[in-house]
Parts: C-alpha cells; structure tokens; sequence
C-alpha cells in the first residue's frame, strides 16, 4: 500500500475514534463552562533542549555519528540555558500564570570518560552540566516569582559518545534526560493535588549509526481544586514530531491516546503542551483530532490571530522572528470563556551576542473562567 492511501486509511480510522471520544468529552465540559466563575492563568512554554538533534538521526556511520553528538553539545553550550532562563523568568513575572506546562526541560549529564564504546549499553553518566528546571527555579525565585514543580514525567533518557578533548584515545559519554513538567505558584501549592504522569504506548523508534533510539515522549497531570465545588485537571505533554512520515503517524496515535487520558477524567480538563501539529492543519492532522473534541483558548480569546509560536533557528542567533505555525496550545474540555491570551518571547532578549532569543519556541498565557 503506498503512504498517501495508509495516511488516508489512518486518518479515517483516527477520525472515527475521535468522533466517539468526542460524544464523552464536550456535552460535559460545554455544560459546566457556560457560566463564568474563578480565573486560572494557565502558561505553555517549550524550553528549547538547546540544540536539533536531526544530525544524530542521519549519521552515515559511527565516526560520523560521535561527531554529530560533539556538534550537539557545542550547540547546546553556545544557546547558554543560564542565559536564555533570565529571559524566561522575566517572561513569567510580567505574566504571573497560576499554572505553567513545561516541555524539553532537559537534564543534560556527562561522563567524562565514556564507556559506551566499551559496550555499556544503559545511560549512566552522573556529572550534570546543565539541569534546566533547577536553573529556572533558581532564576524566578531571584526575581520574587516562588514556584513549586508539582508533577514530572521523566521521558527520553538517551546517552551517546562525543570526542574527549583531552585524550584522542577516549570519548566522553553526554546524557540526556527529557522531562515535561509542571510549574505552579507555591501560595496556591496546597490546591493542586494528585500529581500523575505516564508514557504513551506507541513510540517512535529511528535507525542511527549507532542503533535503534527510541525518544520517548510522555504526560503529567495534576489536580487543581479551587473549591469544594470546583477541580479541574491539568495535563502537561509534548506529541511526536510530525515529519518523517512514521513520527506523523506516531503523533497521531499518540494524540488518540492523549484524547483517551482527557475521557478518562472525572473533572475538566486543561491541556498544556507543545502538540507538533500546526493549528492552520498545513502538517499533520493531530490538531484537528484534538479540537475535534476540545476547544482551543488562543481561539475563543483572540480569533482570527494567527499566534505563531514555532520555531527560531536551531542556534538562536536570527534577530527577527521566524515562527511559521502554532503548534503550542493551551486545550480545555468545552468552550470556557478565555482572556488575556498572548504570546511571550516573540521578541529578542537582547540584541547580541546569541543565543538572542528565550527558546526557539514563543510560549503562551491565557486566563481561563474556571467551570463550575
């Protein structure tokens, strides 16, 4: 069977479970969501790991390959997260979100003298180099923003050799640890309970010179209860890519799954997360599964506006922006009402040196009406 006719077969397919899955999700939420109540500011915002990883993926053979791990982690020091978390943290002061989704906060380790070449197979470097979440903490609390991470999904954990700059006859080993996390105000801390997180079932595998690798992507949750009347759940997550053709069909069966999460909920829902999917449906057909079934804030708060939020150059260093899609979204179980929607990051920090921008994403804020 060629592409085009299993990618129709496959839309068909995920389109039929969509239109089931949405018969469970919206008359509820719409019911409740009518009516206004309590605000929630809610915040997405991709990270940026520090580098695209694509190189890794097309390495003809090993020696290419150890030398794309070392062009990834010079990318990597030279988009500076140290940096590029001041310009978040002012992000988040200025905007003050109750709640904020993250996604790619990367743990980047190394072990100096690597043994992968030796035949060890687990990922087992310890020295950390850069852990984004603790930076970041560290950077809102030196500007009086206290936040607390209440629910983690620890993803992706991969290690690979790069050239030893000391010795010609060693490599040393880079560890990368992904993780989607979610943030919230620590004065609303006692709000949010029942942290949950998981993987997805389909995952896509790609052939390196060095072996199969697998960059598993997952979700968190947590509960936020206003009231005695009044939870919802908030989902943070990040889908596949959508291209080669295997990563679009991988995404799209994990945004049934994620689907099948938000059914599976007692409680609204909020979803947060860098979905990979263009909302002007120019790329996969993942967000027109999603919306099939939820409604998307950016839309109901500012229709017509476009709000690109991806993607930047892979080394930060373009001083004008450059986003063609909006990928990253802020979803909820029935039309709530929504305001104050708006972009952050869509501007340069500083005007140089690079890395000149917060992530190669822009993330977004809206003030949600809470159902009741």
């Amino acid at each position: 069977m060629t592409q085009p006719r299993a990618l129709a077969r496959t839309r068909q397919l995920l389109l039929a479970v969509v239109v089931a899955l949405a018969t469970l999700l919206v008359p509820a939420g719409a019911a409740q969501g009518a009516g206004g109540g309590p605000a929630l500011t809610v915040m997405t915002r991709n990270l940026y790991l520090g580098s695209g990883l694509d190189a890794l993926v097309t390495a003809p053979d090993q020696g290419a390959f150890v030398a794309a791990v070392g062009q990834t982690w010079n990318n990597v020091v030279a988009t500076d997260f140290p940096a590029r978390a001041e310009a978040l943290a002012a992000e988040v002061r200025a905007t003050r979100p109750d709640v904020i989704g993250l996604q790619e906060v990367s743990l980047w380790r190394e072990q100096p003298v690597g043994d992968i070449v030796l035949g060890e197979t687990d990922p087992n470097a310890e020295d950390v180099v850069y852990d984004f979440l603790a930076i970041l903490l560290a950077e809102l609390g030196e500007r009086g923003q206290s936040y607390v991470a209440v629910s983690t999904s620890v993803n992706a954990d991969v290690e690979a050799p790069r050239a030893n700059a000391l010795s010609p006859t060693q490599t040393t080993d880079v560890r990368l640890t992904d993780r989607d996390v979610i943030l919230v105000r620590a004065p609303l801390a006692r709000k949010f309970v029942n942290p949950q997180d998981g993987h997805y079932d389909v995952q896509l595998s790609l052939p390196t010179a060095a072996g199969p690798v697998t960059f598993t992507r997952g979700w968190a949750s947590i509960d936020y209860r206003h009231d005695a009347r009044r939870t919802v759940r908030i989902f943070d997550t990040h889908l596949e890519v959508g291209a080669p053709f295997p990563a679009a069909l991988a995404q799209q069966a994990q945004g049934l799954e994620f689907l099948g999460l938000v059914a599976q909920s007692p409680f609204p829902v909020v979803a947060l997360g860098d979905f990979n999917s263009a909302a002007d449906g120019s790329t996969t057909p993942t967000y027109g599964l999603l919306t099939g079934a939820l409604t998307d804030a950016w839309t109901t708060a500012r229709p017509g506006d476009p709000g690109l939020t991806c993607c930047q150059s892979e080394l930060l260093d373009d001083p004008v922006p450059a986003a063609t899609s909006r990928i990253d979204l802020i979803l909820t179980t029935g039309a709530w009402p929504a305001d104050r929607a708006a972009r952050t990051g869509a501007t340069p920090f500083r005007a140089s040196p690079a890395p000149l921008w917060a992530s190669d994403h822009y993330g977004v804020v809206t003030r949600l009406q809470l159902p009741r």
